[in-house]
């Protein structure tokens, strides 16, 4: 049975927990990404995602102009959206069991931790292309 640090993205994209919600949004934009791991320091501290954000901001069929919508979003930090309680795995955790974890937790994503150090994240989109590649011929 394949384990977590076989399909594993290593290449970790992190926010400070300090962090704007406003440079949240961009990092996920740019990467083009939905879960994003938050960080304080070299620790693992919470996970903010796409729906975190737009639950935090501001209707743009509210009556702040767009400039009040930007500013409110440069004033609130991700530390005060982020989910604080975390669901990990371990590099050595099967697919199936992680598979099983998301499911029943209803979560999106697992951070991948070694001990206290974060070594990479599965996403549901790592564990649908690993079935798709064991369907091809």
């Amino acid at each position: 049975m394949a384990q977590l640090s076989e399909i594993m993205s290593r290449s970790l994209i992190t926010v400070d927990k300090n962090a704007s919600l406003r440079r949240a949004r961009r990092i996920l934009d740019r990467h083009r990404i939905r879960h994003l791991l938050v960080m304080d320091g070299k620790r693992l501290v919470g996970i903010v995602t796409d729906r975190d954000l737009r639950q935090a901001a501001p209707s743009s069929k509210s009556p702040l102009t767009t400039r009040e919508r930007e500013e409110f979003m440069d004033e609130l930090k991700v530390a005060e959206v982020m989910s604080r309680t975390l669901i990990t795995a371990s590099p050595d955790t099967t697919v199936r069991e992680a598979a099983r974890v998301m499911v029943s937790e209803k979560i999106g994503c697992l951070p991948v931790v070694n001990g206290y150090q974060l070594v990479g994240i599965v996403t549901e989109t790592d564990l649908l292309e690993m079935l798709v590649r064991e369907e091809q011929p």
